[in-house]
């Protein structure tokens, strides 16, 4: 199989499931060796970007074919071609780990930095997709993929912000627990971590019992890169909901990120 050399641009979905579900908890599943990815529960619905040219998503057995592919030839070409699958596919967690590597290899990848942009918007870093599409226009400044992925990465961000805004027209007495758990996740995709961390613990002193907000609060700490830190908001959320899939898949994040050798 030919690896996929386009570029992506995507357009910008409605999202109107993700805002429906803004009151659930943070996903950070694990995926291959550990590597998290962060978005909304239900983010998945929402449309999938297509490749430059119209091209239509991989079938499952050519994502298939793709992973093989970069296992056994692991060149920059066919890594490229495997994230630009899983970022088609509506995966970008998994096209990140991919990309990154590239980037550690060559961080002149113009390519790279763009596609980083794209699944880092796909799962609302705004901060960090901004910044990636900025690093793609600086190596290549002619990239017009990437600077339409930034105009879409500011877009989504100024639209965060506004939402904020309008929330804290919200009067203080009418300021429940969902409140601001909604609140810290806007913070959150704005890369106030440590807003959203307050935003979080004013949601625990309304609902002691909140797992959602002990979930969420952990994940900012591992988006902090404070896995110690992190674990015992796990382990809370657990043991106030035994059934929330995503802290354990947190928790299991979180030990295999301790578990890496320090530098």
């Amino acid at each position: 199989m030919q690896p996929i050399r386009n570029s992506i641009e995507p357009t910008a979905p409605k999202d109107t499931a993700a805002k429906r579900s803004r009151r659930l908890a943070l996903i950070a599943a694990i995926l291959f060796f550990g590597a998290p990815v962060a978005y909304l529960a239900l983010a998945a619905s929402k449309a999938a970007p297509v490749l430059a040219g119209g091209q239509q998503a991989p079938a499952p057995a050519d994502l298939s074919a793709l992973e093989s592919l970069a296992a056994s030839k692991p060149t920059p070409a066919n890594r490229l071609s495997l994230a630009l699958a899983y970022i088609q596919a509506n995966r970008p967690g998994r096209a990140v780990p991919t990309l990154l590597s590239l980037l550690a290899e060559d961080k002149g990848n113009a390519v790279a930095w763009n596609d980083l942009c794209v699944a880092d918007t796909m799962q609302k870093q705004y901060g960090s997709a901004i910044a990636s599409c900025q690093e793609a226009l600086r190596i290549q400044p002619g990239f017009q993929l990437a600077g339409n992925n930034l105009n879409w990465a500011q877009g989504e961000q100024r639209q965060t912000a506004v939402a904020l805004n309008q929330q804290e027209k919200t009067a203080p007495a009418a300021r429940d627990a969902a409140f601001y758990v909604d609140q810290g996740l806007g913070l959150l995709h704005l890369g106030e971590n440590d807003q959203a961390i307050a935003a979080w613990q004013r949601a625990l002193d309304l609902d002691p019992h909140s797992a959602v907000a002990a979930n969420n609060i952990g994940t900012a700490y591992m988006l902090k890169q404070q896995p110690v830190t992190a674990v015992p908001w796990f382990e809370k959320a657990i043991a106030m909901d035994p059934s929330l899939q995503l802290a354990k898949n947190n928790l299991a994040w979180a030990h295999n990120e301790l578990a890496k050798p320090t530098q």
